[in-house]
């Protein structure tokens, strides 16, 4: 049974790894990193905006790597529309539709077909300029693919002295970023130390894809111990591993995953797509603690602090209430499950859920309803 826990695990694990990147690889041999120069920006044709021919001194700049055919892309546009609204007077960005020449635009007129794609419901939600990579994907080559992520959707920042402060696929670190590099108390060197440590740490956690499950258990050790040493060298930055200590407790020291699961609820750094993952891992699992599912509720009341459900969470507001209901229950207090599953019947109903779904969110309120009814 333990082994089949393990693999349901790795199998979400993984899952919620492939999500994050559209068209992604993992590059063992990065050579573009956070304090390099910025590459040039060398775009084919810009389709929105003033085109931009170098990054002046002085200025701090958003560059966005995203193509049509990448739904993780699409999803996050609202998100990052509107932290660009939100620093419009101080931060240009700049949107890069890069390899675009395939499928359905093979051979196309690509800067066409964006303006075309920008036409569309989907494509409204950019709102901010749009360059075209053009089909030798010269901008790929020089920004994306150097990088140990090299896939879509990608966001770097450029300070002042046109240098790479930033970058990530994920944008829920973008504005505390921003802050930072404006205000001139953004520690390029540190921010380099940080990535390429956490990125040491993650390359342990992909060995939990196969191996034996005494193999399994040693990676879990080691990528345990991986993640404590990190901490003790970046103890304000203890969100960048808290996931794969989390990963490695719920498997070699269960007793330990009420804290951790509490550290990510807490710390204001913590990855949405991190919170709701290690909630939906620890669901999965049978006979934990009651103090674990009072945890998991906590970090999933974290979770509901995003305004961009999908893709930074993978879900919806009613699906994390459900969860929350369903951690509730599990920790013993059905009257909070009542009351979470309540939330979620509204927001469902707001969300304009199917009928079945409905259904089953209603079943779930009788559930628990007479949970308390059982209980006096």
């Amino acid at each position: 049974m333990k082994t089949h826990a393990l693999l349901v695990g790795i199998r979400a694990l993984a899952l919620s790894v492939a999500a994050t990147l559209c068209h992604a690889q993992f590059n063992s041999n990065p050579t573009l990193r956070i304090g390099d120069p910025a590459p040039p920006i060398t775009a084919q044709a810009w389709v929105r905006g003033k085109p931009l021919a170098r990054f002046e001194p002085g200025r701090v700049y958003v560059v966005d790597f995203w193509a049509t055919w990448c739904g993780g892309c699409i999803m996050a546009f609202p998100h990052i529309s509107g932290i660009a609204r939100k620093y419009e007077d101080k931060v240009r960005f700049i949107s890069v539709d890069s390899y675009e020449d395939l499928g359905e635009n093979k051979g196309k007129d690509l800067a066409a077909a964006v303006r075309k794609f920008l036409q569309t419901p989907n494509g409204k939600r950019l709102t901010f300029d749009v360059a075209v990579d053009g089909a030798a994907n010269t901008m790929y080559q020089a920004w994306i693919k150097p990088l140990r992520r090299n896939g879509f959707p990608t966001t770097f920042i450029i300070d002042q002295e046109g240098r790479i402060a930033w970058v990530d696929v994920n944008l829920d670190h973008l504005e505390w970023a921003l802050d930072h590099v404006l205000a001139g108390t953004w520690d390029r060197n540190k921010a380099a130390q940080v990535m390429q440590e956490r990125d040491a740490v993650e390359t342990i956690m992909f060995k939990m894809f196969s191996g034996t499950e005494a193999e399994r258990a040693a990676t879990c050790r080691s990528m345990l111990a991986a993640s404590e040493a990190f901490e003790k060298r970046f103890p304000d930055r203890k969100d960048a591993v808290a996931f794969y200590k989390f990963m490695a407790l719920l498997e070699i020291d269960r007793d330990k995953v009420p804290a951790i699961l509490e550290q990510m609820a807490a710390d204001p750094l913590s990855r949405y797509i991190n919170l709701t993952d290690a909630a939906g891992l620890t669901l999965q699992k049978e006979g934990l603690s009651k103090a674990t599912y009072a945890a998991v509720a906590k970090v999933l009341e974290r979770s509901l602090r995003n305004e961009y459900f999908a893709p930074n969470t993978g879900g919806s507001a009613s699906q994390i209430h459900r969860s929350m209901a369903d951690a509730y229950a599990k920790a013993g207090q059905p009257g909070k499950a009542v009351e979470a599953i309540g939330k979620a019947i509204a927001k469902a109903r707001e969300e304009k859920a199917p009928a079945d779904r409905l259904d089953a969110l209603n079943q779930d309120l009788r559930n628990y309803t007479s949970q308390v009814s059982a209980s006096h």
